[in-house]
């Protein structure tokens, strides 16, 4: 008898022990804040802003890109829409990713944040061409406070239908950071040298 029809064998003799599944796995409560989402992002290298209301955002993401030297500013086609006018300029989707390779400052809008870890996803829907957020130096990402959940789960359940159709929804927590060479850690290797994620205020209910 070979090795293969030794473990069959094995396999056919203990095949009657079926076990009922589980269920669907829920995960323990964690903390679903603002806060919790801001203290995993720094420890992951990132910065939260804010909350801020959504009237201020453009002047925050202003702010922010004042005196970040020579380079372009570009906003992705939803971040630019939430934002209006600035000192940057909407995205083209269609454009040629090679010509990204002066860009300074790339702005952007989440589909959701994650307080577990300071993730945030981008949708491929969202950020074209996808390698804006790797060849920019400094990412800033919009993300609306009602679209933080506590954990990925969470986060998995609140994507949009078809979300996962995309092979570039992308997670991303804090700038790009390696440790592989000699263990040491080092930032900017392969994305932005820096992160900011921007919350904004979910707008006050109507009358």
């Amino acid at each position: 008898m070979s090795a293969r029809e030794r473990i069959l064998g094995r396999v056919r003799a203990h095949a009657g022990h079926v076990r009922a599944h589980p269920g669907r796995f829920r995960p323990g409560d964690r903390d679903g804040s603002v806060g919790a989402f801001g203290r995993a992002l720094q420890a992951a290298g990132g910065e939260l802003l804010g909350p801020v209301p959504a009237a201020g955002a453009a002047g925050a993401v202003a702010e922010l890109c004042r005196g970040q030297g020579g380079g372009r500013v570009v906003a992705t086609p939803g971040a630019a829409a939430r934002l209006g006018d600035g000192p940057w300029r909407r995205l083209d989707p269609a454009g040629a990713p090679h010509a990204l390779d002066d860009v300074q400052i790339a702005i952007l809008l989440a589909a959701h944040g994650v307080a577990e870890n300071g993730a945030v996803a981008l949708s491929g829907d969202e950020v074209r061409p996808r390698a804006v957020h790797v060849l920019c130096q400094k990412a800033i990402v919009l993300l609306d406070v009602e679209r933080i959940v506590p954990q990925m789960h969470a986060a998995v359940d609140a994507l949009d239908p078809g979300a996962l159709a995309h092979h570039h929804l992308t997670w991303v927590s804090g700038p790009s950071k390696t440790a592989d060479i000699e263990s040491t850690l080092v930032i900017g290797a392969h994305g932005p040298r820096d992160l900011v994620v921007l919350a904004i205020e979910a707008p006050a209910p109507g009358p």
